[in-house]
């Protein structure tokens, strides 16, 4: 391919090959080709202007020309949408690029309008624009709505009669600028939603020859058989051909009873197996799945809008009648058309209207610029207004890789006899304990590829309970295996744990009722939980409680290093959602951070769930924030973020109350022209509209929490130590 370089800085070029040259999945295929270089960063190929922009790593410099070079014009490689981070941010360049060429479009053809053409036919043009906002206003009206549409309609309309052609031109051309923005924002806000919404594993189980073998979700297709287990989300849909289970559709459906599921049984992308075993035929690989074609209608459900969203599209809609009411009293009152033609030109309605929606979603938008996937508005709001945050402790307060720190066999049962047998059932599930267990396994180089056929049956409370090589196996919390699963105690265990385990968090292996032993896992704070909680003191929660079901010990250890406000030891996950939901019976908004499939119904229970990067699949497919990288200093980013968003949503309120009443009162006391305080109006409505898409944070590493709290909600008195 032949191009130019039209600017170059180091570690950032742009090539300019020819407009025309490439289409979008042409552009798409180039990007995809140069993103898999190595040393390459970000590729953005644009087809409408033939250009090319990379940013590498400055000694790949030649690497880079010679891959463009060596593509052929009559054979670029081609790719279609597709899913993953990477689709995602291309995606979103390409949004950024359409955008762009539709604002110089729009604003070309105006200047070419003013500039060209005479005015009788500047204003047959600006007349037959204004059938279209006519009409549309009266398609609001024949439903019963007297909305912003019809305002917008009879200020135009009025404009044109009055032969008042330019100004109504200027009201015609601010809307479709400000409308123009609000579909960028609302298309860049729904790319990254969609990108984030559907939680699927980078690998899964599939049956070939008979036997597990573990594949990568991309390389998934039609027709291959997928073994799932017990707390899985499904990343395809598909057909069950073998087990039973029962499934969590809330995602699909919105249902909150678990679905049965046996063989022939169709299945979804995004649906959780919270109990059972499946064998499922693929009918619909990642990508085509029915999930991936209601994200939009998600994304635009009421139900996850912010209330002060849907309190600005009421309140808009309602100011509507008024206008009206002020006209034809103004008129009345006045005798002039002028005076009265102030309230019409100049109202609240249009800038609150539009305001609100963008803000939010630019919000949402920057959050993913942040690493951070939001998957409503509401959920911002509720971060910005909660008082009171809950975490789990394994994976989310503590580190996110634990290690296996001591091995205690209490049978005749050796250390590597525990290990390998523990592995060879942790190993299908996606939790920090179980990928501990596995990695000390496969640091010790020991094989289980015999037990690979292990049958999980069910998973509940704090362990799971099998069979490998027919006999019984049980692995979790002592209260499951002691408690639950009726597992012998041996008479100084508590003694010999309180000795060896420290403040590790144990867990219990038992085979046929016997217990063979224990493992111990070191699971160390993660080393900026002391900073973040600070942080999020000063950002106006007054209570961070840690909920964990480990041990007393280790659940004081950790609350004491940390300075929690309390904690909860050896809970079940059935009382972590009753605690979140206490909380909130108390007039509490609750954030609650987890990670572990046993988090998800504290999670669901919750005003705002986070899950972080590492979490189960389950955790990732109920949460409403989900973090994209392994810090708990996200935390502190999208409380910020949530509070500067409705500080900027409750500044836009007074500044349109406050100049478009002045603008009224000039109008109407003739100290303004009317044209000129609609015009003032307008370009006010999309100078705020354009001011609610510019950053609410400074960058994407906060270097110090700067925004003073102001919740102004009581503090909540601290739980008492379990």
């Amino acid at each position: 391919m032949v191009f130019d370089i039209a600017s170059e800085l180091p570690g950032r070029l742009r090539l300019r090959c020819g407009r025309n040259l490439f289409d979008d999945e042409e552009a798409r295929g180039i990007a995809y080709e140069l993103m898999g270089l190595d040393g390459v960063r970000t590729a953005e190929v644009h087809a409408s202007a033939g250009s090319i922009l990379v940013t590498f790593e400055p000694e790949r410099r030649d690497a880079v020309l010679a891959a463009v070079r060596a593509l052929d014009p009559l054979d670029l490689p081609r790719a279609e949408v597709g899913l993953g981070t990477r689709e995602g941010a291309l995606e979103i360049s390409l949004e950024n690029n359409r955008f762009q060429v539709e604002v110089s479009k729009l604003l070309l053809w105006r200047v070419a309008k003013r500039v060209l053409l005479p005015m009788p036919l500047r204003a047959a043009i600006t007349s037959a624009r204004a059938v279209g906002y006519v009409l549309e206003g009266l398609r609001h009206l024949l439903r019963g709505e007297v909305s912003v549409e019809v305002l917008d309609a009879c200020a135009i309309a009025t404009s044109c009669m009055r032969g008042q052609f330019a100004e109504a031109g200027t009201i015609s051309f601010l809307l479709q600028l400000s409308g123009l923005m609000e579909e960028h924002v609302q298309s860049r806000a729904h790319l990254a939603l969609r990108d984030g919404m559907v939680v699927r594993s980078e690998s899964v189980w599939a049956v070939v020859d008979g036997q597990d073998v573990l594949v990568r979700t991309e390389d998934i297709r039609r027709g291959m058989v997928l073994h799932l287990g017990a707390g899985q989300v499904l990343p395809v849909d598909g057909t069950v051909v073998e087990g039973a289970g029962e499934i969590d559709q809330s995602s699909m459906t919105g249902e909150s009873a678990l679905v049965r599921k046996g063989a022939g049984s169709t299945v979804y992308a995004g649906t959780a197996l919270e109990h059972g075993d499946l064998k499922v035929s693929v009918t619909a690989p990642p990508g085509t799945a029915r999930i991936d074609n209601i994200v939009s209608m998600v994304e635009e459900s009421s139900e996850l809008k912010a209330s002060a969203q849907s309190r600005a599209e009421r309140l808009a809609d309602g100011l509507v009648p008024y206008s009206f009411l002020a006209f034809f009293g103004i008129w009345a009152l006045t005798r002039n058309i002028n005076k009265a033609m102030a309230v019409l030109m100049v109202d609240y309605s249009c800038a609150i209207k539009l305001s609100t929606p963008i803000a939010v979603m630019s919000a949402m938008d920057e959050a993913t610029r942040h690493g951070v996937t939001v998957r409503g508005g509401k959920y911002l709001e509720a971060l910005a207004a909660a008082d009171t945050v809950v975490f789990d402790k394994t994976g989310t307060l503590t580190n996110a890789t634990p290690a296996v720190s001591r091995i205690i066999s209490c049978s005749d049962a050796t250390e590597d006899d525990l290990l390998r047998l523990s592995a060879c059932i942790e190993e299908h599930f996606p939790h920090s304990m179980a990928r501990a267990i596995v990695g000390e396994a496969r640091s010790r180089g020991l094989a289980h590829e015999r037990e690979l056929h292990a049958e999980v049956r069910y998973v509940v409370a704090h362990g799971i309970a099998t069979r490998v090589d027919g006999d019984n196996v049980c692995i979790g919390s002592a209260h499951f295996l002691f408690e639950d699963e009726g597992v012998e105690k041996p008479e100084g265990l508590d003694d010999l744990l309180a000795g060896e385990a420290g403040a590790s968090s144990t867990i219990f292996v038992a085979k046929n009722q016997v217990l063979l032993g224990c493992i111990c896992i070191s699971d160390p704070p993660r080393s900026e939980a002391k900073q973040v909680l600070r942080d999020l003191r000063a950002l106006g929660f007054s209570n961070l409680v840690m909920i964990t079901g480990d041990s007393e010990g280790c659940a004081k250890h950790v609350s004491e290093e940390l300075g929690l406000d309390g904690y909860f030891a050896q809970v079940l996950p059935e009382d972590k959602a009753s605690h979140v939901q206490r909380l909130k019976d108390e007039g509490h908004t609750v954030v609650m951070v987890g990670d572990g499939i046993n988090d998800s119904p504290a999670l669901a229970a919750a005003d705002v769930s986070v899950a972080m990067s590492d979490a189960s699949d389950i955790a990732r497919a109920v949460a409403d924030v989900l973090v994209h990288d392994s810090s708990l200093e996200s935390l502190v980013t999208m409380r910020l973020l949530a509070q500067r968003l409705m500080g900027r949503i409750h500044g836009d309120y007074r500044f349109i109350v406050g100049f478009n009443t002045a603008l009224i009162a000039c109008g109407v006391a003739s100290v303004m022209p009317i044209t000129t305080a609609a015009y003032l109006h307008n370009v006010s409505t999309l100078g705020i509209a354009a001011l609610n898409t510019t950053p609410l944070l400074a960058g994407p590493h906060l270097e110090a929490v700067d925004e003073p709290h102001g919740c102004g909600r009581a503090a909540l008195p601290a739980p008492a130590a379990a």
